[in-house]
């Protein structure tokens, strides 16, 4: 058997975590009552699956299997993504909108091709993740910015007149 590829554990990692956010992605679009907000929901979903699937893929493709994650998803995460909180309260449990998490920063993701052992067809699944890692980002910023003006429509503004 072939030398055990440095980067198995990322790919691994990966799989079990996108699983979960597989999980806690469709609890959410499960509960919203905000018809606007749910397809990009559904949409990250799906994708968070895929990616799963398509990492699990590539570990076998490379002789190993997905070995389970020594964690679940944080059940109290779970309940509330299935629960009927606000969604402003689910963003935020993600850090959405939250100050300091707009783009712009460092690309964390980009350390994921840092290992220069990796073959091309792993580094092409990767470049793809983190392509679609990115746009999920800027589709949930929209649909929290989206859904925070529906949130606030209506509502008086500090200066007790209707926002704009």
């Amino acid at each position: 058997m072939a030398k055990k590829p440095s980067f198995v554990g990322t790919l691994n990692a990966i799989a079990n975590g996108e699983r979960f956010g597989h999980a806690l992605f469709e609890a959410w679009a499960g509960a919203t009552r905000d018809k606007a907000l749910k397809p990009t929901l559904e949409m990250v979903a799906v994708r968070e699956m895929e990616h799963s699937w398509a990492f699990a893929k590539r570990l076998n493709e490379l002789g190993f299997d997905v070995q389970p994650a020594e964690q679940a998803p944080p059940k109290k995460l779970l309940k509330l993504m299935r629960s009927d909180a606000p969604d402003m309260d689910k963003f935020a449990a993600f850090g959405i909108g939250a100050p300091g998490t707009s783009s712009g920063g460092e690309d964390n993701l980009l350390r994921l091709l840092a290992d220069k052992s990796i073959d091309p067809q792993t580094g092409a699944l990767l470049g793809r993740f983190i392509c679609e890692e990115r746009d999920s980002g800027e589709a949930l910023t929209k649909a929290y910015r989206a859904a925070r003006r529906r949130a606030n429509k209506g509502k008086p503004s500090s200066k007790g007149g209707k926002p704009k």
